[in-house]
């Protein structure tokens, strides 16, 4: 399968009939193929890189595109600042999470 077909079958299954998604879908695609070490993404990899792509929309669509820091507490008396170690963080849902990896584990290929 081509990066051009990939694109196109994750808006079709998403519903997305304009192109306002294209950035964020072709870095889904690259980040992937590049922890994969591929060149073309195979058909059986769609099922992840949907998923991937409606966990960010759902994320950008609740924090309404804003910068959002990790920061979970601020206390000022004695300067206090607690950041957000959870496993659902800014971070793992724009990059690839350790389950992502594992996920992607069956697709990885050998650097030549």
């Amino acid at each position: 399968m081509t990066f051009e077909e990939m694109l196109a079958l994750v808006k079709q299954n998403l519903k997305i009939d304009d192109g306002s998604m294209d950035l964020l879908i072709e870095d889904v695609i690259r980040e992937c193929l590049s922890y994969c070490n591929l060149k073309e993404p195979p058909a059986e990899m769609e099922p992840f890189i949907r998923r991937k792509v409606k966990t960010i929309m759902d994320y950008e669509a609740e924090t309404g595109g804003k910068a959002v820091f990790d920061v979970t507490s601020i206390k000022e008396g004695d300067t206090s600042i607690t950041y957000n170690t959870d496993e659902v963080s800014r971070e793992t849902i724009y990059g690839l999470s350790e389950k992502d990896k594992q996920a992607l584990m069956r697709f990885r290929r050998l650097r030549r």
